[in-house]
């Protein structure tokens, strides 16, 4: 049973159908994604549980992850158009 919860649930689509949730249980982290489908509502999908160094893994993997995304939305914004 979880015992704290420590964020909100945070919608992850516009549509709002999925979201990730984060909960800590004893000395690990517990992070869920969840799909809603009418008739069933919330279900879980995937859940991970996390000791304190393996979130610190995963949160330093997040981090690097985010500026690689970052850094080739950049590129593809700042290509020229060749004319013909």
């Amino acid at each position: 049973m979880l015992n704290k919860e420590i964020a909100v649930e945070r919608p992850i689509t516009q549509s709002e159908e999925r979201k990730v949730e984060v909960c800590v249980d004893g000395d690990e982290a517990v992070i869920r994604l969840s799909s809603y489908a009418n008739g069933i509502g919330w279900f879980a999908q995937k859940t991970i549980t996390l000791d304190a160094d393996m979130l610190d893994a995963l949160a330093d993997q997040l981090a690097e992850a985010r500026g690689k995304i970052t850094r080739d939305s950049d590129a593809i914004l700042s290509a020229s158009v060749l004319e013909f």
